[in-house]
């Protein structure tokens, strides 16, 4: 699909804000930018046909996701609706929780792609130039602001910008060219597989279960697939074989409640590997520029939050730079204490949800989480 706009086409093309990334985090960013006025642009190094991890929408992410489109209603059509959660988790029998009662209403299951791609369109109606498979090859500082570098499906462009707001996820290109470094709490990695929803798995529910080397999850997704992942250390997984499918079956086997409701998978394809682990920049934000969603931080996906944590720091760090841009020189340097102080409240709440867990304090996965220093 083309979507380079022809303005582009001269030796160069200027915007106030050059958004790098076109995930849920950027897209949150460059829509709350271009409401306020700012002339905004969004570079997107895929397509949108990648598989993308991230599945569940929680009854508050889906309030504000709509809240983000409006006045458009929010489309749910390629969205399943989600009834509650169901973990097992620090003892045998299952904890259910429901979101029927909650004030926000249902959670839904997504694509993530998909998720991603409506985003990308409700952008593009309000005017936003997104331009897909399209890589950052340059950044470089220019006076008070940038010169960018890309490479598009159609040639080379060169960019003008006040302010960049770094949206790569936890490459974090921006931040990193510009001299921050990355903290890591631990070496979490998913490894995914999606399959056909088995007959034994209708209910619309998130189900997790914890077991001796990591715990796992299962999602159905719309098209009646499902996703069951587990997530381990890096190490663990490697020394079980679970990043390859005879390994990860043989781990899927030892489960209790997933195996019961699943029953017998055919044969699985090659897992789909993402590093997940715990950490952040030491920094969110310096002189024209800001980090958002997973670039800033990385959390748990046992959170559950990455979906919202992207829609909430996109909201927060265009409106930092909308204060920034109009003359307010400490308004990105707020954002990156409040998101420093956010992901301290994180650590702490990861630790007391991993603590309910005491079956196999001595394993290696759990006595780390356990032992883990909070800040």
């Amino acid at each position: 699909m083309d979507s380079l706009p022809s303005e582009a086409w001269g030796p160069r093309a200027s915007h106030d804000v050059v958004v790098v990334g076109g995930g849920v985090a950027g897209l949150s960013a460059a829509l709350t930018l271009v409401r306020a006025g700012v002339s905004v642009c969004v570079l997107e190094r895929t397509d949108y046909s990648p598989w993308r991890p991230g599945e569940t929408l929680s009854p508050v992410a889906f309030a504000e996701l709509s809240q983000l489109l409006a006045p458009e209603p929010l489309e749910t059509g390629g969205f399943l609706e989600s009834h509650g959660l169901e973990a097992t988790w620090g003892s045998e029998r299952p904890h259910h929780h429901s979101f029927f009662t909650n004030p926000y209403g249902s959670g839904w299951h997504v694509e993530r792609r998909h998720l991603d791609a409506l985003l990308a369109r409700h952008a593009e109606s309000l005017q936003v130039p997104l331009w897909r498979s399209t890589c950052v090859t340059h950044l470089e500082r220019e006076g008070h602001g940038w010169r960018v570098r890309v490479r598009t499906p159609r040639g080379p462009v060169e960019l003008r910008c006040e302010a960049l707001v770094d949206a790569t996820g936890r490459s974090a290109q921006v931040a990193r060219q510009c001299g921050v470094r990355r903290q890591d709490w631990d070496a979490l990695c998913s490894v995914s597989v999606v399959t056909g929803r088995p007959p034994g798995f209708q209910e619309q529910h998130l189900v997790v279960e914890a077991t001796p080397h990591g715990w796992w999850y299962a999602a159905p997704l719309p098209g009646d697939q499902l996703i069951l992942s587990l997530l381990s250390d890096v190490d663990v997984l490697q020394r079980h074989g679970a990043l390859r499918p005879e390994g990860w079956s043989a781990l899927f086997s030892t489960t209790w409640h997933l195996r019961e409701r699943v029953g017998a998978l055919a044969v699985v394809s090659q897992p789909r590997v993402r590093r997940c682990e715990t950490s952040r920049l030491e920094q969110a934000a310096g002189p024209g520029w800001v980090a958002v969603g997973d670039a800033a931080a990385m959390w748990d996906p046992l959170s559950s939050s990455g979906i919202l944590k992207g829609l909430r720091t996109g909201r927060a760090a265009a409106q930092a730079l909308c204060a920034a841009l109009g003359g307010n020189s400490g308004a990105l340097e707020d954002y990156a204490r409040q998101q420093a102080e956010e992901f301290n409240r994180y650590l702490s709440a990861r630790q007391a949800h991993y603590t309910l867990e005491q079956r196999w304090a001595g394993e290696d996965f759990w006595r780390r989480r356990l032992d883990a220093p909070v800040e």
